[in-house]
């Protein structure tokens, strides 16, 4: 049972066979294709002749547009990063004409301009309306509400409101996204434009009712901003700070106005796969999530399973979500057996403690967040009551104590891998494939990715191994990436100790913060996408705004990733884990063909370049996992779970490892909530998910420390006898166990 759960976090795979899309000017290399068979040294747990066990048809989290019906085009990722679809949309026919505005100053006219009685629907967003035409060779319009100057009704000639059939809006700017399908940069034209929505089955009322308070919403918010920055003109000497949104309360008031009715929607218990069911709690207000997605229903529980109901029948998961299960009646409600579920695991929604991973068999996993953790503990319970009554065996909880200790007991054993036990530990510390924020991190391990010699750069004579026998070619585990370059470490030094004095001579001005080695983290949700850019690159327009990065700051090539992380003074990003499973090798091919710029070299990019011992994808891929599985990885890798996850990832041991980062990515949920100020607790909420946060310890230690301790030889490397044990961290997140007064009242809660 223990050996099944752990193939459960292996990374999400795209698809066993790609189908690569090509676009029109598009031209993709084929370099990266093919498969060179190498004579690589065995490893626990890897057979470079067998896929790993359960490999699923589609991965949990990435999916490809490129392939969806046209009808499927709109996405929540098209939308501003927070924005939601309040799920309210119409038939319309939309026409639209360029208006002369004295400030605008237009460079041609876009298409979007002069629309003529164009079909397709209209959404209300929390943040703007969209419109997404039926035909795909034209882009889909969303027309932001605090770039609009009007928004009313229009039809007959008197006005009469019950006679309206046309919604009108002008808009100083717009964005188009998704021109001929194709996954793109987003177009912001900044053309002054009234666009018409004529409503083919219903009258636009509801639209303008709604849209009008959201509206009024943006206008106030405007006019906040404008005082705000008139105030601000008189506090030059003031501490900076950052200034939230004034109006996120009252616009998030409407929102919850306008889904209030659906939300409150009971559960349908006809749907109940079987005649004898029954339920097991009342419904539960819950979310599943996935990578910058979130669907909206109800939960509850029975004797067979888990049902989830969207708060939309109409919007059933697709495989991107992760959301997969058992497809209701019509669609209209997905269902997780007892039976099919392998292991779970507490998790973070944000930074509060309420989110339950339940793996499958399938390998796919769900993200649940409860309104509570005392919601989520309940399910826990009760989830748990039910399979205990069917298996032999309890279901493993990845963030239990116990299951960590097994993990440490079977690596020790050699029944696990290098790999296999650092997923365990980034399961056991929170971290989750459905979680940018928390994204499982990976070492750097190797010294070198680039040409076997300067003149033997990408020479086909060059051989295709490395040699593990030799340390030189590995990375100094016991560092971290910001100690790694001595002369770099120095500035960061500096830095350091200048914060230092500037914090004693000023300690009674301003409340400052903790001086701090590193500006940036090791795994942030920006690295993540970085990384994932080829098989998430919606995800990436989503995060910065509709754009590509400059081309020469995208991953392009795995040598100059690495010499940036080696020499970039922002840069100091590790791993993640597909750069160590030969099944997840799409992330480097551009398979769907993505225009993502060209180099100052003048050179496209296109698929990522590899090292020169690697001929393929999969080749680099199989290599880099067996550097991780060297004799001298598993030797020296204790040391760098030190430094992530164990007593040297924060406190007085971090200042000495060199590992000290922004006092923001140590905060965890208690002290996000000590914070007296909603506004506050936002900033800090914010700021902690997009920097980057450090898993969460606790002083005492997992294990006792002389048997941390036994580990260890005379001077701090493993022992011959024991070449495959290590210290495990000093402590787990808070999603170890809740606090014991809380599990105690968790335990007596009532099913009524």
């Amino acid at each position: 049972m223990m050996k099944e759960a752990i193939q459960a976090l292996y990374p999400p795979r795209l698809t066993a066979s790609r189908r690569r899309v090509r676009r029109l000017g598009s031209s993709i290399s084929s370099s990266n294709e093919s498969f060179h068979e190498n004579s690589l040294p065995q490893f626990r747990g890897f057979d470079a002749n067998v896929t790993a066990p359960n490999n699923p048809p589609l991965s949990t989290s990435y999916s490809t547009s490129s392939n969806r019906k046209s009808k499927d085009r709109f996405s929540e990722l098209l939308l501003e990063h927070g924005e939601r679809d309040l799920h309210q949309d119409w038939a319309v026919c939309a026409s639209s004409t360029h208006t002369s505005s004295g400030n605008s100053v237009c460079v041609g006219i876009s298409c979007s301009s002069h629309m003529k009685q164009i079909e397709g629907r209209l959404r209300l967003c929390s943040q703007s309306i969209v419109f997404e035409p039926h035909q795909t060779s034209r882009g889909i319009i969303r027309a932001p509400f605090r770039h609009m100057t009007y928004l009313g009704g229009g039809g007959n000639k008197n006005g009469n409101s019950t006679d309206m059939t046309v919604a009108v809006v002008r808009c100083e700017r717009h964005v188009i996204m998704k021109s001929n399908n194709a996954i793109g940069p987003f177009d912001c034209i900044h053309t002054p434009v009234e666009f018409s929505f004529r409503f083919v089955h219903s009258s636009p009322s509801k639209f303008l009712s709604l849209a009008r308070k959201l509206f009024d919403v943006e206008a106030s918010n405007k006019k906040a901003s404008v005082s705000f920055a008139a105030s601000v003109a008189f506090e030059a000497s003031a501490p900076p700070i950052i200034q939230l949104p004034s109006n996120n309360y009252s616009r998030d008031a409407v929102v919850e106005e306008i889904m209030r009715p659906a939300m409150n929607r009971p559960f349908d218990t006809t749907n109940f796969l079987h005649v004898s069911e029954h339920s097991l709690t009342p419904n539960l207000r819950c979310s599943i999530k996935a990578l910058l997605l979130e669907h909206k229903g109800c939960a509850l529980l029975t004797e067979f399973g888990l049902y989830f109901q969207p708060v939309v029948a109409s919007e059933m998961m697709d495989a991107g979500s992760g959301a997969e299960g058992r497809v209701g009646v019509n669609g209209k409600f997905r269902v997780w057996a007892f039976d099919d579920m392998r292991a779970i695991a507490r998790r973070y929604d944000g930074m509060k403690d309420r989110a339950l991973e339940i793996y499958s068999k399938n390998q796919h996993s769900i993200l649940l967040t409860f309104e509570s953790t005392l919601v989520r503990e309940r399910v826990i319970r009760i989830l748990s009551q039910q399979i205990s009554a069917k298996k032999p065996v309890p279901l493993p909880c990845f963030t239990d104590r116990s299951f960590v200790e097994s993990a440490l007991e079977l690596w020790q054993a050699d029944e696990l891998d290098n790999f296999e036990y650092l997923l365990c530990l980034n399961a056991a510390a929170g971290r989750s494939y459905h979680d940018l924020s928390r994204y499982p991190v990976f070492p750097w391990v190797l010294a070198y990715y680039g040409g076997l010699d300067e003149d033997d750069d990408l020479d086909d004579s060059s051989p295709e191994e490395l040699d593990f026998a030799d340390p030189s070619i590995f990375r100094d585990l016991s560092l971290p990436i910001g100690a790694l370059n001595d002369s770099r470490f120095e500035e960061f030094r500096k830095r350091y100790e200048g914060m230092v004095q500037q914090q004693k001579s000023h300690a009674s001005q301003y409340n400052q913060d903790a001086p701090f080695m590193y500006g940036t983290h090791y795994s942030a949700p920006g690295y993540v996408l970085y990384y994932l850019l080829r098989v998430l690159p919606e995800h990436m327009l989503c995060l910065q705004n509709g754009k590509f990065d400059v081309p020469d700051r995208l991953f392009h090539c795995i040598d100059a990733t690495y010499k940036s992380i080696l020499s970039n003074p922002a840069d100091v990003k590790e791993l993640i884990p597909e750069f160590y499973d030969p099944d997840c090798f799409d992330f480097l091919i551009n398979s769907m063909g993505l225009q993502l710029g060209t180099l100052q070299t003048g050179q496209r990019v296109n698929d990522v370049l590899l090292p020169s011992w690697a001929k393929s994808a999969k080749s680099f891929l199989r290599q880099n996992r067996a550097a991780l599985e060297s004799d001298y990885c598993t030797k020296h890798l204790p040391k760098w779970i030190d430094l992530i996850f164990g007593v040297t990832s924060r406190g007085p041991g971090a200042k000495a490892a060199k590992n000290l980062f922004h006092p923001m990515s140590y905060m965890g949920p208690e002290e996000v909530e000590a914070i007296q100020s909603p506004e506050g607790r936002l900033h800090a909420e914010l700021q902690s998910t997009e920097f980057g946060i450090v898993p969460w310890g606790e002083s005492d230690s997992l294990l006792t420390r002389d048997r941390l301790r036994d580990s260890y030889g005379l001077e701090g490397t493993l022992s011959a006898s024991s070449a495959n044990t290590a210290r495990i961290f000093s402590g787990i997140s808070a999603d170890t166990f809740v606090q014991n007064e809380k599990t105690n009242f968790v335990r007596n809660y009532s099913l009524g």
